[in-house]
């Protein structure tokens, strides 16, 4: 009797343990998706407004996206919703509503934030949202123009990629 206790509580110990390892892996790799989005989304939007001259990528001509290809297929064809040679918002959602919340787009308006001309930008709030994929994870996060006083609302999907990570969605409200 003794001995099946033993294994018993055993058992449940290593099954803790185990979970709690994952949990600490889990995580940590959110925190790095976190730090990898706050840094990307200031980067990407202040050096394409000229206000980040730092960026050893952009001086060398290394300029790498943020993003996944299908998301870039995905906003371009948002951004050219009814302008010439764009396609109408029925069939941009025909096309992609299977793999996107089309009504969350950003019709028409540019990648990350809806305005066009802005100041210096920073990530005021990015903080993790549960899911139950372990392939992604979203992120609710206010991007915040500081000239002009603007705050974008997104929700962002940021999967693995290599050794870093790829935005694959932004749910924008406004």
């Amino acid at each position: 009797m003794k001995k099946q206790i033993f294994i018993l509580l055993f058992s449940i110990v290593a099954t803790f343990c185990h979970a709690q390892k994952t949990n600490d892996l889990k995580s940590n790799e959110i925190l790095r998706a976190k730090n990898w989005l706050i840094e990307n989304v200031e980067r990407e939007l202040n050096s394409s407004n000229g206000l980040d001259f730092n960026s050893n990528d952009q001086a060398e001509g290394k300029s790498k996206s943020i993003y996944t290809k299908m998301y870039e297929s995905y906003k371009s064809d948002a951004l050219q919703i009814d302008l010439e040679g764009g396609m109408t918002s029925a069939q941009f959602k025909k096309k992609w509503e299977r793999n996107f919340q089309t009504k969350f787009a950003g019709e028409g308006v540019g990648f990350l934030i809806s305005a066009q001309d802005y100041g210096m930008i920073v990530v005021s709030e990015c903080n993790f949202i549960e899911n139950k994929t372990q392939k992604a994870f979203w992120f609710k996060t206010t991007i915040f123009d500081s000239e002009n006083k603007l705050e974008y609302y997104r929700d962002i999907k940021v999967i693995p990629s290599g050794n870093s990570f790829l935005i694959a969605d932004i749910l924008e409200y406004n």
